[in-house]
């Protein structure tokens, strides 16, 4: 039986990944200017994350697999098949994760904190521009459209992400 490429988990840990990090690391940036404190920050969320995401994913594929199973929808889907495919799958979302993630906090390493931002979000919108185009050009609709949903979108959370790190920076730091 052939197997389906895992485009929804790859898109997914991609996607989300990019996201979450680059919110945190905007944010934590904008609130401390500390390289150290904002590289450990992105670290820690992206192996945590990655992690996090792998056991999700193959603890919710596995779960919707033995339902459809149970009801008979797979009746020929053996179960060391969905053991596999749910191990497939986890592995994608984990590896898909990591790799956006470390993207995400590259400029970190190279900038200061404050000065990374702008390369941090450029980068990042460029990767998910690229990804919706991608995705786009597959599913055979618009892909400057599917480019553009994704990045904007998804910016929104680095966009909080930085307003949090401001607010803490001149409210917080007071206490």
């Amino acid at each position: 039986m052939a197997t389906r490429f895992p485009y929804r988990e790859t898109i997914f840990g991609l996607e989300d990944s990019i996201v979450s990090t680059l919110g945190v690391v905007v944010g934590i940036a904008a609130g401390t200017d500390s390289r150290y404190i904002v590289i450990l920050s992105a670290l820690v969320i992206v192996v945590v994350e990655s992690l996090s995401m792998t056991a999700g994913t193959y603890l919710s594929n596995k779960s919707q697999m033995e339902l459809d199973l149970a009801s008979g929808r797979h009746g020929f889907l053996s179960r060391r098949h969905l053991i596999s495919k749910s191990i497939s799958d986890s592995l994608f979302m984990g590896i898909s994760y990591s790799l956006g993630g470390v993207i995400s906090v590259l400029p970190f390493f190279f900038f200061s904190p404050l000065n990374a931002i702008v390369p941090a979000v450029t980068l990042s919108v460029v990767l998910l521009f690229s990804i919706g185009y991608i995705k786009g050009k597959m599913a055979k609709i618009n892909p400057l459209r599917s480019g553009l949903e994704m990045s904007l979108v998804s910016l929104s959370a680095a966009l909080l992400g930085y307003l949090i790190g401001v607010f803490a920076r001149t409210n917080l730091m007071k206490i």
